[in-house]
């Protein structure tokens, strides 16, 4: 039986901006939000905050749950990722980041654009900007699931 690997995805907004990273993929380069795979015995909130570290140099605390999605493979490897996105807040005065952060080499630039640079940008999930344009405009929005991410990316 294989296993299901949990994934975190982090939204910071500062200054009306969010934050990404450029990062090498299997399918090529792309802008995302930072994350990855949650570590075994690790919180969400503590994945999350050490995922944003490593990619940027920048000290969060997890805020809300905003979205669960999967990431079923069934075609290829058959692996299933379950995907938890957070919104989370900066900690601290830092506010520039770092791209790679302290660890993370993969990162070939981390930063702060808008929601409509981001649209222009190349992403795995063309769907996901206007996501996080929903959780930022609207202070009642509730977590949902967004189903099988991989049948969204291009």
């Amino acid at each position: 039986m294989s296993a299901i690997r949990l994934r975190v995805t982090v939204v910071v907004e500062h200054e009306g901006k969010v934050l990404l990273i450029r990062e090498q993929t299997q399918r090529g380069i792309f802008y995302n939000l930072p994350g990855g795979i949650v570590e075994y015995l690790e919180a969400i909130p503590d994945a999350a905050k050490r995922e944003v570290m490593e990619e940027t140099g920048l000290l969060v605390e997890m805020e809300r749950l905003i979205w669960i999605d999967d990431r079923i493979d069934q075609e290829g490897n058959g692996k299933h990722t379950v995907g938890v996105g957070v919104l989370a807040k900066l900690v601290g005065e830092e506010t520039n980041p770092t791209p790679g952060g302290i660890v993370d080499e993969e990162i070939e630039w981390a930063g702060w654009v808008t929601l409509e640079e981001w649209k222009q940008l190349p992403n795995d999930h063309k769907t996901r900007p206007d996501q996080v344009k929903q959780v930022l405009s609207d202070p009642t929005y509730q977590p949902m699931y967004l189903g099988n991410m991989l049948s969204q990316a291009e």
